[in-house]
């Protein structure tokens, strides 16, 4: 059964997306993300060979996905091999809950040394024979199990790699349905300045496809969101950094898109509370707590809660309060006394 990727969307705007992060992309923040305007997220990368050798259960946490607060769903898998995408999805296809994905996506854009090493992520820039024979390969499964394929990637290996337009259009031809584009190479991990001028390149490459195509790399705003689409000619954009602890910048990319201009954007910035980034944070902590228990979810949202807590009065002392607390509980009590002026939790 053949799917297309816009039969997944009924809009006439750009289709704006959390960007998949690891660490962030819990299925948890994932809806409130989407309740905020996204239109979808990705999850977490998962090994395909993980899948392969050891079925869901292993990984079943960072792939599990609930579509009744996410809206469309999307499953993001890394490998090296085109027979471990396919074995991965048929598997994921397997189960009850997965089976209900909608989108799978290829991950040839993580810049980690660990994953680049193994020839996956972003290290299939370097190999596009083999980068495109997976989109191929993976392509055709997809079609099989009902689902729609998308690729991630980014401008290319390092600062001399000008393969990045030509690679987009591999991609394209090789079945990618939807193609995103980091504006950074893989030596620049997350530093430095997003290039939209060779996202751009990259889109010009796949135009006339049917492709559809997202910028993404330092949206942090409305004005900067409008800006990159207009620089880059993308039909859509990824929003990921900017994002965490942030969900409200969905609800503001989008009003700034369809209402906004340069003379009103003050109007259009809402900026959220600090009582109303508190009641965000404990949300998305109460999430990750029913997924994964206290222990694990107050442990893991240590990486997560100094984004919630960025621009508060004190924060750097906050930040230590909460990377010590090990209960909702605690939690909650440094964030009531930081918000009743009780000093810096410290």
């Amino acid at each position: 059964m053949r799917r297309d990727f816009s039969d997944l969307f009924d809009t006439g705007r750009p289709l704006i997306a959390l960007s998949p992060m690891a660490g962030f992309s819990c299925v948890t923040y994932r809806g409130i993300c989407h309740d905020f305007g996204a239109d979808y997220a990705p999850t977490e990368l998962t090994s395909a060979r993980s899948i392969v050798m050891n079925g869901v259960d292993r990984s079943y946490r960072f792939m599990r996905i609930k579509p009744e607060t996410e809206g469309v769903t999307c499953i993001q898998l890394f490998g090296n091999t085109p027979e471990d995408f396919t074995e991965a999805m048929k598997i994921i296809c397997e189960d009850e809950l997965l089976s209900r994905v909608d989108i799978f996506d290829i991950n040839m854009g993580c810049p980690v040394q660990k994953v680049v090493k193994t020839g996956a992520g972003s290290g299939l820039i370097r190999t596009p024979k083999l980068a495109c024979n997976i989109v191929t390969k993976a392509r055709e499964t997809a079609e099989a199990l009902g689902k729609v394929l998308t690729v991630k990637t980014r401008i290319g290996y390092d600062e001399s790699d000008k393969s990045g337009p030509e690679f987009a259009r591999m991609l394209a031809g090789s079945g990618a349905q939807a193609i995103c584009v980091h504006g950074r190479t893989a030596k620049q991990m997350y530093a430095g300045k997003a290039d939209w001028e060779k996202i751009r390149a990259m889109r010009g490459a796949t135009e006339g496809t049917g492709v559809y195509f997202f910028g993404n790399g330092d949206v942090r705003d409305g004005e900067s969101a409008r800006r990159l689409l207009e620089v880059t000619g993308a039909d859509g954009l990824m929003i990921g950094r900017a994002a965490c602890g942030n969900p409200w910048i969905f609800s503001e990319v989008k009003e700034y898109l369809e209402n906004g201009s340069p003379c009103n954007v003050k109007d259009i910035k809402k900026t959220p509370s600090l009582s109303e980034k508190c009641d965000m944070l404990i949300t998305e902590l109460d999430g990750r707590i029913e997924e994964v228990g206290e222990r694990i979810a107050v442990c893991e949202m240590r990486s997560v809660m100094p984004h919630y807590i960025k621009g508060f009065p004190g924060a750097s002392g906050i930040k230590i309060a909460l990377c010590r607390a090990s209960t909702r509980m605690e939690v909650r009590q440094i964030l009531d006394d930081c918000l009743l002026g009780k000093g810096n939790g410290v």
